[in-house]
């Protein structure tokens, strides 16, 4: 009898992936699967992902929690309160920092020119 799953499908359990490796937990699992990481491209790369993802996740929290804010003090004082304006006002702030981070100067910042800027410092310390 054959089967359209491949050998790796054929065991009861579930796969879990990590980001050294992989290893099934179940019946007939193989036991551990270890990888290499992926290339130094790939991990800036998903680097960047998960810091505009970051920002995204951070921009829907402070419009959810702010729309409740704002939500309570109409409903209980029949107006935005100063207290209202300056959580906005501070949150926004720092979203706003957030955002340069992540979108206008993500390589002022990033490991990447930490890294460039240690090797560069270690030349001019060789060269002295």
């Amino acid at each position: 009898m054959t089967s359209d799953r491949d050998e790796d499908d054929s065991t009861d359990g579930i796969r879990v992936d990590l980001p050294f490796g992989s290893f099934r937990v179940g019946r007939g699992a193989k036991g551990w699967h270890l990888g290499v990481n992926e290339s130094d491209a790939y991990a800036r790369a998903r680097r960047r992902v998960r810091a505009r993802l970051g920002f995204f996740r951070h921009v829907a929290t402070y419009a959810a929690v702010m729309a409740a804010i704002v939500f309570i003090d109409l409903v209980t004082g029949g107006g935005l309160s100063d207290f209202v304006l300056w959580v906005a006002g501070i949150w926004g702030a720092f979203l706003v920092w957030q955002a340069f981070n992540v979108f206008v100067f993500p390589s002022v910042w990033s490991r990447e020119t930490e890294e460039r800027m240690i090797q560069e410092e270690m030349r001019r310390q060789g060269d002295e």
